[in-house]
């Protein structure tokens, strides 16, 4: 990679509907200073690869590329780990994956600035607009918040996975992930348990502007995948309670109180999924932690199929 301040690297995979107009929001950026674009393909299927060739031949000082031959998810490769982190020299780094974008022409100079004024702050994020997949917008947002906020690792474990922010709006410094801790993995779950290995070195800071767009379900996405089952639901969420598990004994049960409430709240929500209501009504502590992150309709619905379970 060039001398560079920030590498940006984006994750592609059948996204010829919509990387075209994520690689223009990173063309788009205004800086003061030098940034590189790595671009992963992972052997997609359709157009994706030739519009990134494209882009890569329009700014060849700009783009670098890594286009896989065969599909190295399938094999259970992590991609980071093996192919982005180690081609990344730069002081910090960014990223947004081949169906989402950025909308923000200044994304990355507002973050960097605040980062070079603040050595403590191990991850800078910002707001994220929720968009339908045709890109219409939804109305919604990842962050309510209209002031910059300041997280710490004990807010990051009691939220929703990606409640404050999206994956789309991080960036970090370099040193501090080289590669990720294996300590803070959670099978299947990528931006979460990164953005709580984050909060265990430093804090995570929050600018309460909207630079990004993530397209709810979109073709072939994760999230999409995860709608249609609720199986891998129940997987997921088993998934999570193993990773605070792991995290409490790395973190030597420093974070213990917590951790045991947001496993309470994976374990209500397996609860809900497999319709099992009287079980949930037998743990007060797995209710209270579900709907310390319900909105209230979700919270009356579940209370109304608790209510029928007791009066049986």
């Amino acid at each position: 990679m060039c001398n560079c301040l920030v590498t940006v690297f984006c994750l592609a995979y059948n996204h010829e509907k919509y990387i075209r107009t994520t690689l223009e929001g990173f063309v788009k950026q205004k800086t003061s200073f030098k940034f590189k674009i790595l671009v992963h393909d992972d052997c997609s299927t359709d157009g994706t690869r030739e519009i990134i060739r494209e882009y890569t031949e329009k700014y060849p000082d700009l783009f670098e590329t890594i286009l896989q031959e065969e599909n190295r998810y399938q094999k259970g490769i992590d991609i980071e780990d093996e192919y982005i982190f180690p081609n990344i020299n730069s002081k910090y780094v960014a990223v947004c994956e081949g169906d989402d974008y950025w909308t923000d022409e200044n994304k990355l100079q507002l973050q960097v600035d605040y980062m070079e004024k603040h050595p403590e702050c191990s991850l800078c994020v910002h707001n994220t607009e929720k968009i339908f997949e045709d890109g219409r917008s939804t109305g919604t947002f990842f962050n309510t918040a209209q002031k910059d906020q300041d997280y710490i690792f004990k807010d990051i474990v009691l939220s929703e996975p990606a409640a404050y922010f999206h994956f789309s709006s991080f960036m970090w410094r370099n040193e501090t992930m080289k590669r990720k801790n294996p300590a803070f993995s959670m099978d299947g779950i990528g931006d979460y348990p990164m953005a709580l290995e984050f909060a265990s070195v430093g804090y995570i800071h929050y600018i309460p502007k909207v630079m990004s767009s993530y397209r709810l379900n979109s073709i072939g996405s994760w999230s999409n995948k995860m709608d249609a089952d609720n199986s891998k639901k129940v997987r997921q969420h088993e998934n999570i309670i193993k990773g605070f598990k792991t995290i409490d004994e790395y973190t030597k049960h420093k974070y213990s109180s917590v951790i045991n409430k947001a496993i309470n709240r994976e374990n209500a929500k397996i609860m809900v999924l497999q319709d099992k209501y009287g079980s949930l009504l037998k743990s007060p502590r797995c209710i209270a932690a579900l709907c310390r992150t319900m909105t209230h309709k979700t919270v009356r619905k579940i209370h109304d199929k608790v209510q029928a379970v007791r009066g049986r």
